[in-house]
């Protein structure tokens, strides 16, 4: 049942995009405040128009996109009346549907295991129904895909569901149909193939594939950052940052490995590096470079980056756990 729970995680990174379009959102104007992390301005725009146009999709969608990009979790409860009113007027809007799962995840994630096994049949009928609204939607069709893999068969969970959803992509989207086949593999723990599968995806336009194929890419170099193997780690992370220069994550990783590799300050110039580019918000970066300072000494740098992720509650509970008994510890 905690299976649910990386999950929910995924829901957090996932962009909230529509098919068929280039960009995230129809407007190029919160399309682009969208891609520069704009998110106060495209928050205070969104709202502004369901004030004049109630329960509008594509504001409906922009805000659900602020809340996750920003938390605490607690503004997926505020943002999710948003999408069920959406769902009212519009019962046929795919991206109401996608939010609603997707703000779902959320409280499923931050309400423990047996609220996501409540909430696991609704993330799951949302996601369904955005997909056959929208079967072109790669962002609809992989959060599908990754609740197959992460829930359970007692939660509509299942990897022959997900094997299923993966071919019915191969005729009119084969390139998607490959990303989704790496994270087949991925769930399988077939780190060559899915890595093989991942660079071998050809996006052209569509930025939701594309970036769902870098933070594949990135998954997998933390995963064998986890199991303490930065060798495996290193050229994956360099060839990525050569490939999208402008995402944070390769950067972020890089600094992880270098940190835990006995460099750094090096981590440090990677930390920094990350910190101005697209994606920044979603990594702990405060976290990392607070432990580099505490083992280079520096206490007085390191309290207030821990305070500060703390503060935002957004991370994984271990390190979260660790970042307040750090701050314990110089209190």
């Amino acid at each position: 049942m905690s299976r649910l729970l990386p999950l929910c995680r995924a829901f957090l990174l996932l962009p909230l995009a529509l098919p068929a379009q280039a960009q995230t959102l129809r407007d190029p104007t919160w399309d682009q405040l969208l891609e520069q992390e704009r998110h106060a301005e495209l928050d205070a725009q969104a709202r502004e128009r369901l004030k004049a146009q109630a329960a509008d999709p594509q504001a409906t969608l922009a805000v659900a996109m602020v809340a996750m990009a920003r938390g605490p979790a607690s503004r997926a409860d505020t943002v999710l009346p948003l999408a069920e009113a959406c769902l009212v007027t519009y019962p046929q809007a795919a991206e109401c549907h996608y939010a609603k799962g997707a703000l779902m995840g959320v409280q499923a994630l931050t309400g423990g295991m047996f609220k996501a096994m409540r909430l696991a049949s609704g993330i799951r009928e949302s996601f369904e129904k955005a997909v056959a609204l929208q079967p072109d939607s790669f962002n609809h069709r992989a959060a599908l895909m990754q609740f197959y893999l992460a829930a359970p068969a007692i939660a509509g969970g299942g990897v022959d569901k997900a094997q299923d959803l993966a071919r019915s992509a191969e005729a009119r989207q084969p390139e998607q149909a490959k990303c989704l086949r790496a994270l087949l593999a991925v769930q399988a723990e077939k780190w060559d193939e899915a890595e093989a599968l991942l660079w071998s995806v050809q996006p052209g336009n569509d930025t939701a594939l594309r970036s769902m194929v870098y933070s594949g890419l990135g998954q997998i170099a933390i995963q064998h950052l986890n199991e303490k193997k930065p060798q495996q780690a290193q050229p994956l992370l360099e060839r990525l940052l050569k490939a999208e220069p402008g995402r944070a994550l390769a950067s972020y990783a890089l600094g992880r490995l270098k940190a835990e590799t006995g460099a750094p300050h090096d981590a440090l110039h990677h930390y920094t590096q990350a910190r101005t580019l697209r994606g920044h918000s979603q990594l702990p970066l405060d976290y990392r470079e607070a432990l580099v300072w505490l083992l280079l000494g520096d206490t007085a740098k390191a309290k207030p980056l821990l305070q500060r992720f703390v503060d935002a509650g957004r991370g994984g509970a271990k390190n979260l756990d660790d970042a307040k008994d750090k701050l314990a510890k110089l209190s």
